[in-house]
């Protein structure tokens, strides 16, 4: 009986980690337009002695969350940020600064792309 009690406790503290690690993975992204916005997000992932931060490069501002959060609040801020900043108009994501004037516009090319900006970002 102790036998299969190791065996349980065992695959049980395995199925919490691996269910830990998955939560702590950021979301998924499409590739081509992510590169595509990501020079206009201020926020960037920087490294520290004792894990990760999160830098808003406009106004020098450091984050500091957990290290198993990291991902998950970096992926809440760019989502923020693009609530904000980006407008989809048909197939054309447009992309604005601070003041609302457009900085710069991509073109979607198929309904992956698309879908990416409803679910990532709400738009």
């Amino acid at each position: 009986m102790r036998k299969y009690l190791v065996y349980a406790f065992s695959a049980a503290f395995f199925l919490l980690a691996l269910g830990l690690f998955i939560q702590g993975q950021p979301q998924d992204r499409e590739k081509r337009v992510y590169t595509l916005i990501k020079p206009h997000i201020p926020y960037k992932l920087e490294k520290k002695m004792a894990g990760l931060f999160i830098r808003n490069t406009k106004t020098d501002e450091k984050i500091e969350p957990k290290n198993s959060e990291v991902y998950n609040v970096l992926d809440g801020l760019e989502k923020d940020w693009g609530t904000t900043h980006l407008s989809l108009a048909g197939d054309t994501l447009n992309i604005t600064d601070d003041n609302n004037h457009t900085v710069d516009t991509i073109t979607l090319q198929n309904e992956k792309e698309r879908n990416y900006i409803h679910t990532f970002f709400g738009l």
